[in-house]
């Protein structure tokens, strides 16, 4: 009799034991089908913030059939309008998802002082960084190539580079990405935020994806520290900013001259 419950009580730990290993099991499927589900959201983003820059080609392709003012003022209106609804779209999901999340900002004194010493962390990376290259980054080239193309074009540049991109690039790689994957570890959030920042940044040799990366690192240790997009926004703004004046003051004196 004392086997026999014996026996039983080792089946019962079995079946026990079974049943925890078929839960892990279930628990880890689950996770990598959430963290899929979750890559694929952040596949359809990256594609979202890069569809109004096709308004950069409409000029050309609509001169073969209007002529006029009425060409740039369309492509201004596709151009803003179409930064405007993504901009809308991401924001609208970002503030449904974490309300308590500031993105429409009132800055403080704290908040500013973030602002200032991460402008002059990503200065000196850049510097430094930019001390071991020989020549200029493939997305700054393909981005001045973009600036010499038209007077138009030069302006819609300015305002896709210091304007727009702070903002669409902010709400995703810092808002969504960083809020999504590793909300636990801060460390591993940061690192694979300035990673797939850096890779999405056209780069032909290591140092210059380095250099993106590091950027991308320091933007999303800004906002682990201050949990504020709005300061996130103004940091990426002031450093994109001077590039974009002094690629459209050398684009315009070739164009004008």
């Amino acid at each position: 009799m004392f086997a026999t419950i014996k026996r039983y009580d080792i089946i019962e730990r079995n079946i026990k034991s079974d049943q925890k290993k078929v839960m892990r099991l279930k628990n880890a499927v689950d996770k990598i089908a959430l963290y899929c589900w979750r890559a694929a959201k952040l596949c359809l983003m990256l594609g979202l913030i890069e569809l109004p820059q096709f308004a950069l080609s409409l000029p050309k392709l609509l001169l073969k059939y209007v002529n006029g003012p009425i060409v740039y003022i369309l492509t201004w209106m596709i151009f803003i309008g179409g930064y405007v609804a993504v901009t809308f779209i991401l924001f609208t999901y970002l503030q449904r998802r974490h309300p308590e999340r500031k993105i429409i900002w009132r800055p403080k004194g704290k908040e500013i002082n973030t602002i200032i010493i991460g402008f002059i962390v990503l200065m000196a990376a850049k510097i430094i960084i930019g001390s071991f290259m020989t020549q200029q980054t493939a997305n700054d080239a393909a981005i001045e190539k973009l600036f010499k193309i038209s007077v138009n074009t030069s302006f819609m540049m300015v305002f896709m580079t210091a304007i727009a991109a702070p903002v669409v690039e902010e709400l995703v790689f810092r808002g969504f990405l960083m809020d999504y994957f590793f909300t636990d570890q801060p460390i591993f959030a940061i690192l694979l935020s300035g990673l797939i920042f850096g890779s999405i940044h056209a780069s032909t040799n290591f140092i210059s994806w380095l250099m993106y990366v590091v950027m991308g690192i320091i933007l999303a240790a800004t906002y682990n520290k201050e949990k504020n997009l709005a300061a996130n926004i103004s940091l990426h703004f002031l450093n994109n900013l001077l590039p974009s004046i002094v690629f459209l003051l050398s684009s315009l004196h070739q164009l004008l001259k």
